[in-house]
């Protein structure tokens, strides 16, 4: 193939690279289960089994950096390994108690300890599971939605990379995002198939590229972005049918085509916001079956807003929920239990803040 020179966008023409300066975001999402069709019996019956308790019982929170304040971030180290979780390092903490817990900790008392001799298995990933990508120098991480499983990388694409290391483990996915420096053919969204390389002794994963929907020309970042997921709660535990792909990847598409510019005003109110710990939808102000259905015409106001990195998985998720519900005080209840956000005011901070509390798992890992 030919690499380093632009070409036309023909299907039969080879992949290409573009040394592109990409913002320092991320792209990547996880499944642990099999795609599913939604029974209305069981649709609304999923508790979330995954919330990290300490020893008092308190539910603890994801962390990562703070943005636009990372100068502030203390080092703090593991109570379980020792392992220092400081500036760039996420971790979960319980605030009352003080107690921080690394990843691998934090997985191990999940019940989900990663494979120490699985031969290198990877983490797998379903539609909705969230990617984020960074910090950059600035505290910030860029939001990523998953749209797809783990799929083969053509080798076309380890030609067209460089600087990659022999023996290096590719992984890619579907993917959408609302970024400033990338939009689709036809929405402001930016659809995508985007690559990741995975360290096969730490399991640790790295954006490196990305390859627009219909597209034959790569993008590859300047220099790889380290990544971490969020991994969404109704994926099925025993079977259950708790999540339809087909649902969800109709209204990523319904969303993608009504989409806006990506917004600077609404990234700075959502910064402001998170000073004022106003991006929460908090459950006890919405308590009767009017509050509910008043809160549900204030959340597809909000969908309307020109976007950020963030509001397109909030928004994507709260649309899915809505559609599967069979009222408003339903779809709100869900929202609630599931995806308590405003689409406008969400930082990815507080967004895995308030996330990992609602039965989503945070993982810096890709091992399994």
């Amino acid at each position: 193939s030919s690499c380093g020179s632009s070409m036309s966008s023909a299907h039969d023409s080879p992949l290409v690279w573009a040394a592109r300066v990409r913002p320092q975001w991320a792209k990547l999402v996880c499944h642990v289960g099999q795609r599913r069709t939604l029974n209305d019996s069981d649709k609304f019956d999923h508790v979330p089994k995954y919330l990290l308790k300490c020893d008092q019982g308190h539910t603890m929170e994801g962390h990562v950096v703070r943005e636009m304040f990372a100068v502030c971030s203390a080092a703090t180290e593991c109570w379980g390994c020792e392992t220092d979780c400081g500036r760039e390092v996420s971790c979960y903490r319980c605030k009352p108690c003080g107690v921080v817990y690394c990843n691998d900790c934090s997985r191990k008392k999940l019940g989900l300890p990663r494979q120490t001799d699985g031969g290198g298995v990877h983490l797998e990933v379903m539609p909705g599971d969230i990617f984020m990508a960074g910090p950059d120098k600035f505290g910030i991480h860029h939001v990523i939605l998953c749209r797809s499983e783990w799929q083969e990388v053509d080798p076309e694409v380890y030609a067209c990379l460089t600087d990659l290391e022999p023996g290096t483990h590719l992984l890619a996915c579907e993917t959408i995002e609302s970024t400033q420096g990338s939009v689709g053919d036809d929405t402001w969204w930016y659809p995508a198939t985007t690559y990741f390389c995975r360290n096969p002794r730490d399991g640790s994963a790295m954006l490196l590229a990305d390859l627009k929907n219909e597209s034959r020309e790569i993008s590859q970042a300047m220099e790889p972005v380290p990544t971490k997921v969020l991994l969404h709660p109704l994926r099925g535990h025993d079977d259950e049918d708790t999540f339809s792909d087909e649902a969800f990847e109709e209204i990523i598409g319904e969303s993608a085509q009504s989409s806006k510019k990506y917004g600077k005003f609404t990234a700075v109110r959502s910064v402001i916001s998170g000073l004022l710990k106003d991006e929460v939808i908090h459950a006890s102000n919405y308590q009767t079956e009017q509050e509910k259905v008043d809160l549900m015409t204030k959340i597809r106001k909000t969908w309307h807003e020109k976007p950020i990195c963030a509001s397109v998985a909030v928004q994507c998720w709260q649309r899915y929920l809505e559609r599967i519900s069979d009222s408003d005080v339903e779809a709100a209840d869900e929202i609630l239990k599931y995806m308590p956000h405003w689409c406008h005011k969400s930082t990815p901070s507080s967004l895995v803040k308030e996330l990992t509390q609602h039965g989503w798992v945070m993982s810096d890992s890709f091992d399994a």
